[in-house]
């Protein structure tokens, strides 16, 4: 699937970071894909949990879990050597989960972190709630969070955008995208207003954005979405609507301290998107 490699851009390291469940299959899946069509390094990263409940309970249920992950990172590295892929493989205990993918991702210079979610109702599990929001806003390079199961068809990106600075990076991602990506057929520009007093200024976002689009691809098909609600239930209905491949956000909205696009927002549209989502630095 070449055009894999256009959707990431150059790409030369990715991270994987797998819980070792199935909610990370659909991130274990486009990690070998992303890194086959780049040509990319794939670093499968494991971190165990390291709390004192963790260590109570065993030497050798604490070997049986071990044994357990490194099978799981043994056969993710199996697949990868397959599609002849040079794979690095890293486990790490730390009480600190996003801490250490952090680390991992700034040490080994990834260019994007590939990520599972533990589905719909999983806001406070592992790669949601406060977990998932302090990678997303200290990760050196963008993030790809991907459902269970899913698999990208590069056909239809939406992107998410309240005219930030922030939300300007997620616009570049996105036309840079649509300017490299010619298999791309869809991308919907949503900008959500706060109330009707704000609508103009949405209008305003979304059209800048499409002159930009039909500049570099006048292929594309453009679709303006601007109403007055909450952000996440208008790119939810879009993502389902138009079967998304991918949603693009930036990493704040317009007031870092309401965290329009990272809090509970990107929280939301992470954890019930039908599509991937991509966070951009």
């Amino acid at each position: 699937m070449p055009y894999y490699r256009h959707l990431l851009g150059e790409t030369k390291k990715i991270l994987l970071s797998t819980d070792g469940s199935r909610f990370s299959e659909g991130a274990i899946q486009e990690s070998i894909f992303f890194a086959q069509s780049c040509g990319a390094d794939l670093f499968v990263l494991h971190v165990m949990e390291s709390n004192p409940e963790f260590d109570t309970i065993g030497h050798q249920a604490v070997a049986q879990k071990e044994a357990e992950i490194k099978s799981h990172i043994e056969n993710i590295k199996k697949m990868a050597v397959n599609e002849d892929i040079k794979t690095h493989l890293i486990v790490r205990r730390s009480d600190e989960i996003d801490r250490a993918i952090i680390e991992e991702a700034e040490k080994n210079e990834a260019d994007v972190i590939l990520m599972g979610r533990r589905g719909r109702r999983g806001l406070k599990k592992l790669f949601m709630g406060a977990i998932t929001a302090k990678i997303l806003k200290n990760s050196p390079c963008k993030v790809l969070v991907v459902p269970k199961d899913f698999m990208i068809k590069g056909e239809t990106i939406i992107l998410a955008t309240d005219g930030s600075p922030c939300s300007e990076i997620a616009q570049k991602e996105a036309v840079s995208m649509v300017g490299r990506c010619d298999f791309l057929k869809n991308i919907i520009v949503i900008s959500v207003a706060k109330s009707e007093a704000n609508l103009p200024e949405a209008k305003k976002n979304v059209e800048k954005v499409k002159e930009e689009i039909a500049g570099v691809n006048k292929k594309i098909q453009i679709e303006c979405v601007t109403e007055v609600g909450k952000p996440f239930k208008v790119i939810m209905d879009k993502a389902i609507e138009k079967n998304a491949d991918i949603i693009i956000m930036g990493k704040y909205g317009k007031n870092a301290l309401e965290t329009f696009l990272l809090g509970s927002t990107t929280e939301d549209v992470i954890a019930n998107a039908p599509c991937s989502v991509m966070v951009v630095k």
